[in-house]
């Protein structure tokens, strides 16, 4: 197995991002049914306040760090629930035997809530980010402290802070080692080099449950996969993978770990919020959606 990587550092807070980055949407004319209706029937927020509250969750957001994901407002698109599995996942969670979820990179924990707002019971559902920051504008933007007991467990669904790299009692994640059922990772793995991808994939599989255990999610890949210069925060590479690639990359990890892994990928036009193409993205950019099943 290779060794483990160094435990990563949160980015710094940014200042006073500006607004002239390509992949920030000053304004916001209009949120999709979906995502309406968690936050006027779940939040309880009224009609007239939605896109006020959110425009403002949002600029508190980007000040911490300027993801492009934050600034596209893609937050918003709840995409667990896009997924092609999610009508039979959610028919397990409202099953007796619910799985237990764990989103990784969770940001304001968006698709917890739509789980919840769907019927899926709180003690199965934990998500986690690398800023607390972010878990906090989570309660803000959904107003869900007090129904949620403040994120820790208790009755409530569970939030925590946590570096998927760290290592020993650094490692928040440990008291989820062994019990994942199901494992989503939205605009994360895309983040990181291959060997530190690789590295995350370890990680997961010491969060898995085992055999039947599922990792979900959707993140930028490329046609023309490899390694890519990342756009901020310390300098750097990111892998964008193909399908043929990010297979490649999980047999890796089922050799390093003594697993076995079926990889299915779709590969999908990306769009803006504003249903254009990304200015900043080549030509060769797409969405990559997986699913990876523990066999």
């Amino acid at each position: 197995m290779a060794d483990p990587l160094p435990p990563s550092s949160p980015p710094p807070l940014a200042k006073d991002p500006p607004s002239s980055l390509p992949w920030y949407s000053p304004s916001l004319d209009s949120i999709s049914p979906a995502a309406r209706e968690v936050l006027e029937q779940y939040s309880g927020i009224p009609a007239a306040e939605v896109i006020p509250h959110v425009l403002e969750i949002r600029a508190l957001a980007f000040r911490i760090h300027p993801y492009p994901c934050i600034g596209q407002f893609r937050f918003l698109d709840l995409s667990l629930s896009l997924h092609p599995l999610y009508a039979s996942l959610l028919r397990r969670f409202l099953s007796a035997s619910a799985p237990t979820l764990l989103d990784l990179g969770c940001c304001f924990g968006q698709d917890i809530r739509k789980l919840l707002h769907d019927g899926a019971p709180a003690t199965s559902l934990h998500g986690s980010d690398l800023r607390a920051e972010f878990l906090e504008l989570g309660y803000q933007l959904f107003r869900d402290r007090p129904s949620l007991g403040g994120g820790g467990g208790g009755g409530g669904a569970t939030f925590v802070a946590a570096d998927v790299f760290a290592e020993g009692e650094r490692d928040a994640l440990r008291p989820l080692d062994g019990r994942v059922d199901v494992l989503h990772a939205a605009s994360f793995l895309h983040l990181f080099a291959w060997e530190e991808q690789v590295a995350v994939g370890r990680r997961m599989v010491r969060l898995l449950s085992g055999k039947g255990a599922l990792v979900l999610g959707r993140q930028v890949g490329s046609l023309r996969p490899g390694e890519y210069e990342r756009k901020m925060g310390g300098g750097g590479s990111v892998y964008r993978h193909d399908g043929a690639s990010f297979a490649r990359m999980w047999a890796q990890i089922g050799r390093e770990t003594g697993t076995e892994w079926r990889v299915e990928v779709q590969m999908e036009e990306g769009k803006g919020w504003d249903g254009q193409g990304r200015q900043w993205n080549d030509e060769y950019t797409r969405r990559l959606r997986f699913e990876v099943e523990w066999i």
